[in-house]
């Protein structure tokens, strides 16, 4: 097999690094970190270059491969229990085994709330959310540079400050964002630690919208393009939010939820959707969108 970086971790997944000398562990232990700048940076290229001939006897068979060993469990004979005959279910049991059946469907139906359900998403959540997405794709210069002056810009303008929930994670990813910029040539393959990922990860999925704001930006988002089979299903969904108090008259945007309400219904007997610019920005603002 001609050992490359492309079937790098394929081609060594069965050898034993641990038998093999530093120098060859050391490089294997941070290939990720090494191939993500592999054409990049001339030391890099150089090294790992050097890496691949040392392994290739290993491959090929010129040295005595080392490999991880193996156990195969023998498999258990499968036992069938045999029933003599069915037992009669009695009235109480068949009337607790519906109950309990009823309850489980119930709990089914209700909705996964969100550990932090917010009217606006705070800007150092959405500045995660951004980081996030750019993990295991090939980003630009232009892509990484603008996001680091983004962080700094909210900074500076103190939208996030450094008492803030997520401080640190906010510097993490400021100094990786810096740090990435300077080791890239024109574009790069970004890649976030695992670690962090995870952490980060859990941050960004413990927030959520509220119900209402939620309904607000559905509304928002059939305007221009509404039919009245998409009007019918966002006022059940209405409907059935206020009905199971997923949105509640205490709500800050329940007067606007009740507003939408009025549109769909009045647009669904006329076929016209009557609101005004006013309006319609309003919603905009309240749902975080601008403008």
């Amino acid at each position: 097999m001609n050992l490359t970086v492309n079937n790098y971790e394929s081609a060594v997944e069965n050898i034993d690094f641990s038998k093999l000398p530093e120098a060859i562990r050391m490089v294997d232990d941070k290939w990720g970190q090494f191939y993500k700048f592999y054409g990049k940076s001339d030391k890099i290229t150089e090294m790992v270059d050097n890496h691949l001939k040392s392994l290739k006897p290993y491959i090929k068979g010129d040295k005595k491969v080392i490999l991880k060993k193996t156990v195969t469990k023998p498999s258990k004979p499968k036992t069938v229990k045999v029933t003599p005959h069915k037992k009669a279910v009695s009235k109480a049991v068949k009337s607790k085994i519906i109950v309990k059946t009823q309850r489980i469907a119930s709990q089914r139906k209700q909705a996964v709330r969100k550990q932090n359900e917010v009217e606006l998403m705070p800007l150092e959540v959405r500045f995660i959310k951004r980081y996030l997405t750019l993990h295991d794709k090939r980003v630009t210069e232009k892509q990484v540079s603008t996001f680091y002056k983004a962080i700094q810009k909210a900074s500076v303008e103190k939208t996030i400050r450094k008492s803030g929930k997520y401080a640190n994670e906010i510097m993490k990813i400021s100094k990786d964002l810096s740090q990435t910029y300077k080791e890239m040539n024109n574009s790069c393959k970004f890649e976030i630690p695992s670690s962090l990922h995870v952490k980060l990860k859990n941050i960004t999925d413990s927030y959520g919208v509220t119900p209402a704001i939620a309904l607000i930006k559905r509304f928002i988002s059939l305007y221009g393009r509404i039919t009245k089979e998409k009007a019918s299903r966002l006022l059940k969904s209405i409907e059935n939010s206020k009905e199971n108090g997923k949105v509640k008259s205490s709500d800050n945007a329940y007067s606007r939820v009740v507003e939408i309400e009025n549109h769909l219904e009045k647009y669904l007997d006329s076929d016209k959707l009557f609101i005004t610019d006013v309006q319609l920005n309003g919603l905009r603002g309240i749902a975080g969108l601008g403008k």
